[in-house]
């Protein structure tokens, strides 16, 4: 059933609202595309990547997904909470929802979220359980839509993580230079380290980082097997047999049809911080990528301080070109 903030609209002969069904996956993606095409946005995970997970949820789709419709039928805005039943502390729900830039400044945009706010309320009460934390919400919205981030920031969510993109190309006549590595540390190939010690090392680096998870051995494998994973590209720093710090990496597509080596996962547990072991990592796999042929590097990173964090790998030859924001709140 659809609250009272969409039938209001729905009285006012601002589209007409139902709920999401599977079968109009197709139209809310073909949305979605036009949506950010139009707006010019960036896109960490595409819409069919979220439905795919709504999916596998298991949940009822028309319980957490909503649509509006013009008079001649076509879907142009839509909402959908991507809940995280695994979740135990906090229970996230992700925030996901666009509308069509014809459609806008009609209260569409408000009347949504607060749809999304109480759907994931009725999730939270409907699966919680004694030992559950709190039920925390999350949104991730390119840093140039002021004013989704102002929609945003209007019901409460603030600003959590920025999620950068940075990029760096090769010149074929200063090849990038392999790191030297201090006597205590090894460095070492992904596959000569079992994954069980990475992934370790891993939870520790994120343990307490505001937005980061606990990852499973299955979730850590399916990462490391997805298409484009390059383990043979990826390492691992170890002092004895403890993994201190590791670049997991990959190969993407960019946007012109080439491809470049991307550091998928970056870390380094907090004893062995502030030694420069993180951009050790990167300088091996930037000359293991630049060895295998491909013309550049490129890196994710996830940060509080987004300034402080891209001067740090200046001086290795990347700049930031994307930012995301990631914003989140406690609903109870």
């Amino acid at each position: 059933m659809v609250s009272d903030p969409l039938e209001a609209l729905r009285d006012r002969g601002v589209l007409y609202w139902e709920a999401l069904r599977p079968s109009e996956y197709p139209d809310v993606s073909s949305l979605a595309d036009a949506i950010e095409h139009l707006d010019d946005a960036l896109e960490r995970h595409s819409i069919d990547e979220v439905l795919e997970s709504l999916g596998k949820s298991g949940e009822d789709v028309s319980q957490v997904g909503v649509v509006g419709r013009d008079r001649q039928g076509s879907i142009v805005a839509y909402g959908l909470d991507l809940v995280h039943p695994k979740d135990t502390s906090p229970r996230r729900v992700t925030l996901v929802g666009g509308v069509h830039p014809a459609w806008r400044d009609k209260g569409i945009g408000h009347a949504l979220l607060d749809w999304q706010l109480a759907a994931a309320k009725r999730w939270d009460y409907a699966t919680r359980r004694a030992h559950h934390g709190p039920l925390k919400v999350i949104a991730v919205v390119d840093s140039r839509l002021t004013g989704k981030r102002e929609l945003y920031e209007s019901y409460g969510l603030l600003p959590e993580t920025w999620y950068l993109d940075a990029h760096r190309t090769f010149n074929p006549a200063h090849p990038p230079k392999r790191p030297e590595i201090p006597d205590e540390v090894t460095l070492r190939p992904y596959s000569a380290v079992p994954a069980d010690a990475v992934l370790a090392a891993h939870n520790e680096a994120f343990l307490g980082r505001p937005g980061a998870t606990q990852i499973g051995p299955a979730e850590w494998h399916e990462s490391m097997t997805r298409p484009g994973s390059r383990p043979d590209l990826s390492w691992v720093l170890t002092v004895g047999d403890r993994v201190i710090g590791y670049a997991l990496n990959c190969v993407e597509d960019t946007d012109d049809d080439a491809q470049e080596g991307w550091t998928d996962r970056l870390g380094v547990i907090p004893a062995w911080r502030g030694r420069g072991l993180s951009g050790l990592l990167l300088q091996e796999s930037a000359a293991s990528f630049f060895d295998a042929g491909l013309p550049g590097a490129g890196m994710g990173v996830d940060t509080d301080d987004p300034l402080a964090e891209m001067a740090r790998y200046r001086g290795l030859g990347y700049d930031a070109v994307d930012a995301l924001v990631g914003y989140a709140r406690i609903l109870h």
